[in-house]
């Protein structure tokens, strides 16, 4: 494992190079360039924020930060689970020049999803600092370990879900339609009051580690509250399963991967 994190690391111009590029290409040609990181969830954010809200009568203002907080984060999980299983088969020029680790190309793409969530976190902060300024520097504190948590989250998952992609085709399909029913099981829009309508569904809530994954940066910027200490022992858990399977699946793959592109 040294020898092998010794290869990423000096393997880092390149795969830095390509998370630049990716970044660029994002935007490119592009009216709004990086401010689409910005209107993007805000624009969703108002239209399900004055829908919901009318159907679930809650107060818009209220309402609004608890969705946008919610899209950001779920973001992240889309972006790492399914669009960026593609990863391995779109660089596979690279991957036929070049012995790097395979875990670069995935890195690349982690890099890419962090840095796009915390930029797209600047929309919460502005929200705040305007309607809850007192609650802005506890979310601020603990933004560098929930920046820190996403990397990990999105760098394990992008190795599984690319891996995977690229052995079996059919996988962002399936993984589509899977990550949109736990959407709806999931608190990313519904608050816990829905949840606990239902015994089962409130037990759901509490073990789903998509409801801790979210209290890390809901609990600081929307209620001025460190994330508990449960929300952050189920995270780093969640990061450490995800990983523990990244590394299996790279093991495993890694050396074979090349006749699946």
């Amino acid at each position: 494992m040294k020898e092998y994190l010794g290869r990423i690391y000096a393997s880092r111009f390149f795969w830095m190079h390509l998370a630049k590029i990716e970044l660029k290409n994002k935007f490119r040609r592009s009216k709004l360039g990086i401010l689409w990181v910005f209107v993007n969830p805000l624009c969703l954010t108002i239209i399900m924020s004055v829908v919901f809200a009318v159907a679930f009568h809650q107060n818009v203002l209220t309402y609004a930060p608890y969705i946008l907080s919610g899209l950001l984060v779920w973001d992240v999980f889309v972006q790492s689970f399914v669009a960026a299983s593609g990863t391995i088969i779109s660089c596979d020029p690279f991957i036929r020049q070049f012995n790097h680790p395979i875990t670069i190309y995935s890195l690349k793409s982690a890099l890419v999803i962090t840095i796009s969530f915390s930029l797209s976190m600047i929309s919460l902060c502005l929200w705040e600092l305007f309607t809850n300024p007192a609650y802005l520097p506890v979310g601020l504190i603990t933004m560098p370990f929930t920046i820190f948590v996403m990397f990990g989250i999105s760098w394990s998952a992008s190795t599984i879900s690319s891996y995977t992609c690229t052995k079996y085709r059919d996988y962002p399909q399936m993984t589509s339609l899977i990550m949109q029913a736990l959407w709806y099981i999931s608190p990313v829009f519904l608050q816990e009051s829905i949840f606990r309508s239902n015994d089962i569904l409130y037990k759901w809530f509490s073990i789903n580690p998509i409801t801790h994954v979210l209290n890390l940066v809901r609990r600081p910027f929307l209620r001025g509250l460190f994330p508990s200490a449960i929300d952050y022992a189920i995270s780093i858990a969640m990061v450490i399963i995800l990983a523990g399977i990244a590394v299996v699946v790279n093991k495993k793959n890694e050396r074979d991967i090349i006749f699946y592109i």
